[in-house]
């Protein structure tokens, strides 16, 4: 009988243990919880990090039109920008040794050279209210011209996600003047 008592309680165990087999209803649907709460978590870090680039991208891009400013009117010399889908090129206006023509030579300094639109990022252009083309290869001819006095040919520069509506607006007025507005 004393043995039959202590072995009792071994066997209740000994047939829960093998009735549960697996999770609980409860046990799945916290951790489908707790993993939809990281995932969104996730997703939001995500989005902010893709407009902070957006943001980061539009901030250089106008200081980089600033600086040519400065420089043209510092060497003097007139500078242009050409814009294309994946790429912006700084230029110069100079005087070809053989012919003494004028024409553009890309710019390879390392702040006003060329410059790569990253893949994730749409730029496009508007001037005189009209939208301007941009093909995917740079032009030879610049789209912007910044004379010696700083003086800028009027421009409207749409910065955004691609695919999206734009975020930036970044304006060049005749004056000189060059600021970024948000859109959103």
């Amino acid at each position: 009988m004393i043995v039959n008592m202590i072995n009792q309680p071994c066997d209740r165990r000994a047939s829960r243990l093998n009735r549960v087999a697996g999770y609980t209803l409860i046990e799945l649907l916290i951790v489908i919880f707790i993993i939809s709460i990281v995932t969104t978590v996730t997703m939001l870090t995500i989005g902010r990090n893709e407009n902070r680039d957006i943001e980061t991208f539009a901030k250089e891009l106008t200081q980089m039109v600033s600086m040519a400013e400065e420089q043209a009117m510092l060497e003097p010399n007139v500078l242009g920008i050409s814009l294309a889908t994946s790429s912006i090129q700084f230029a110069s206006l100079a005087k070809d040794k053989e012919t003494k023509e004028s024409v553009w030579l890309p710019m390879d300094d390392h702040v006003l050279g060329r410059y790569v639109v990253p893949a994730n990022i749409q730029v496009s252009l508007q001037m005189g209210g009209n939208t301007v083309e941009l093909d995917s290869s740079l032009q030879s001819i610049p789209q912007i011209v910044i004379s010696t006095n700083g003086d800028v040919t009027p421009f409207v520069v749409y910065v955004g996600k691609r695919g999206k509506k734009p975020l930036y607006a970044i304006t060049g007025n005749a004056d000189g003047t060059v600021s970024r507005t948000s859109l959103s």
